[in-house]
């Protein structure tokens, strides 16, 4: 009697460790749980600050920007990216509104392709004529012409072009004998009497400025 007695002490002794061990277990995986939620809400609430920290310094930034073209005393075009609007101005008139669009490189997307922020018109260039080069004619199967004169396309991307940087320009709608696939550069697309007004006004070094 007294061995199952003790036998008996053992197994509820055995039963109340594990009940113990399993309420313990359970107590320590709610905590971490609550520290794991606890965890991901302060992630979410930084993330959401810093987000709003960034868009404040960035209007601050174009508040900035815009009080100090406001004395700008030579013309400038200001363009917004989302609207596709934009603006020859000099000091804070507006001497034109226009509208715009883009030539992008396949391999780009629009956020990549346009800055945010001030560049330069870094050359000018009148006509822009494009020759067509030897590769495209072996890709097509044909000949390359013996008279050179026939492989430009004359005023390719309009009658006037404005460099911004290597890969980026300002000019005219492309003409519709233009093999697309051939061009190598990403294009901000003006209509051709906005784009001549835009040319004659601007000087190099003139101030582009994207919103």
């Amino acid at each position: 009697m007294k061995k199952i007695f003790i036998l008996a002490s053992i197994i509820f002794t055995i039963a109340i460790v594990r009940l113990t061990d399993a309420v313990i277990k359970k107590i320590i995986e709610n905590e971490a749980d609550r520290l794991t939620q606890t965890n991901e809400q302060f992630f979410l609430a930084n993330e959401s600050l810093n987000t709003r920290l960034t868009k404040f310094d960035q209007e601050i930034a174009l508040q900035q920007l815009r009080k100090a073209l406001a004395n700008e005393t030579e013309y400038y075009l200001a363009l917004e990216r989302k609207t596709r609007q934009a603006w020859l101005k000099i000091e804070d008139k507006i001497i034109r509104e226009m509208s715009f669009d883009l030539w992008l490189l396949p391999e780009l997307s629009e956020r990549s392709f346009l800055p945010s922020g001030i560049l330069q018109v870094l050359a000018k260039q009148e006509s822009t004529n494009f020759f067509l080069p030897d590769f495209y004619y072996e890709l097509l199967g044909e000949s390359i012409p013996a008279d050179t004169t026939s492989r430009i396309i004359r005023n390719a991307f309009g009658e006037y072009a404005l460099y911004l940087g290597e890969n980026l320009l300002i000019h005219g709608p492309f003409q519709p004998n233009l093999p697309k696939d051939l061009v190598r550069h990403n294009a901000v697309i003006f209509e051709p009497e906005d784009l001549k007004i835009i040319y004659h006004s601007l000087k190099t070094k003139a101030r582009i400025v994207f919103y």
